[in-house]
Order: C-alpha cells, then sequence, then structure tokens
C-alpha cells in the first residue's frame, strides 16, 4: 500500500517490504523582533511565520525487503546535496512548500556475521523550504545578467 513520498524516497508497505515514517512529529514557530526603548520595556513585533519543522524515523531493515545501507545512502545524499522536494504522506501534501533535509542521523544498527547491514533506524529532520520569493530574485538576476551579458557581447 503506497503512503507517500519524500523526493526519491517512496513510503510503501505490502507483505513484504516495508518503508514508512514513524514517531512523526510537526512544528512551526512565529518570528518575533524586540527592539529596545530607552527607560521601557522593549517593543515586540510580530514579523510572521517562521518555516514548519517535521522530524520522524524510518526503519530500515532487511527483514522487510530493504537495504539500509542503499537507503542510508539515498538519504545522506539527500541531505547533503541540499536537495528540496514535496514532503506527501497520505496522498496530500505536509504543506504547500518543498522540504529541505536539514540532518539525518542513524543508529541502532545491526551486522551479520560477515559485516553486511540488516537493520538501522534513520532519524530525519525536515525543514520548510519556501521558495515564494524565488522569481523576485530570478526576475533581478534576468534583467542585470542580460544586460551585463549585451555589454559584453559589445566589447
Amino acid at each position: 500500500m503506497y503512503i507517500g513520498y519524500m523526493g526519491s524516497v517512496t513510503f510503501v508497505v505490502s507483505s513484504h517490504y516495508m518503508l514508512t515514517p514513524s514517531k512523526f512529529q510537526q512544528g512551526t514557530e512565529a518570528r518575533w523582533q524586540d527592539h529596545d526603548v530607552i527607560f521601557h520595556k522593549p517593543a515586540s513585533e510580530f514579523l510572521g511565520p517562521g518555516l514548519k519543522s517535521v522530524s520522524f524515523e524510518i526503519i530500515l531493515s532487511a527483514q522487510h525487503g530493504i537495504a539500509p545501507e542503499k537507503e542510508i545512502k539515498t538519504l545522506m545524499g539527500m541531505c547533503e546535496n541540499g536537495e528540496v522536494f514535496p514532503l506527501i504522506i497520505g496522498g496530500k501534501p505536509v504543506s504547500p512548500n518543498y522540504w529541505r533535509l536539514e540532518s539525518v542521523s542513524v543508529g541502532n544498527t545491526y551486522y551479520t556475521a560477515t559485516g553486511k547491514m540488516t537493520h538501522a533506524v534513520a532519524n530525519v529532520s525536515l525543514k520548510e523550504y519556501d521558495d515564494s520569493n524565488y522569481k523576485e530574485e530570478q526576475t533581478k538576476m534576468d534583467l542585470y545578467g542580460a544586460t551585463g551579458n549585451a555589454l559584453a557581447s559589445l566589447f
């Protein structure tokens, strides 16, 4: 049964295969700025909502049809390469924005006598990636980049 996905990692459960998030936690925060005022308490200003965060565990077990080392390599690569991706759970996006993989830690590992990993638990932390300002930045970059390219072609 299809549960969702996180970039190239697909969450699925069946009688011979299980890759699902567990201990799912979600949070958000507000952004505030305190301004110092002489002889008075600071004045607080609400700047807006902060970025949402999500954390969960993924149990990687060869008994469930998973190659733990391969999945760990995939997760570590996503984190180290700065990939952004949608997070879909239960067929619905967790947020309208994409997510970035903040950290991956692996523990509770078990190995066979030959050194092959058979079980691991990956702790994954995600942070919301808001690209709503990307269009403005891209437009300015295109404007100045086009001007620079035109000037460079003249000389």
